[in-house]
C-alpha cells in the first residue's frame, strides 16, 4: 500500500524523491520500496526522514511507535 501523505510531502519540499535521496545521502530504491510499502524504516530512520521533511513522525507513519 503506497504513503500517499509521505510521497506528497517529498514531492512539495523536495520536488522529485531523488532529490530527497541526495538530501539524505541514500539510494533512491531506498524511499521508493518504503513509499510501496516494500521496506519498514525504525524509529531511527522513520524521525531522520520526518525530520528533513518538516514533519511530525506520527503524521507520515500513522504505524509509528
Amino acid at each position: 500500500m503506497t504513503n500517499f501523505k509521505l510521497k506528497a510531502k517529498i514531492i512539495e519540499r523536495f520536488g522529485y524523491q531523488w532529490k530527497f535521496a541526495q538530501f539524505l545521502e541514500i539510494d533512491e530504491t531506498i524511499i521508493s520500496r518504503v513509499l510501496r510499502g516494500g521496506r519498514k524504516l525504525n524509529n531511527e530512520q522513520r524521525q531522520r526522514w520526518a525530520d528533513a521533511l518538516g514533519c511530525p513522525v506520527k503524521e507520515l507513519f500513522p504505524d509509528a511507535d
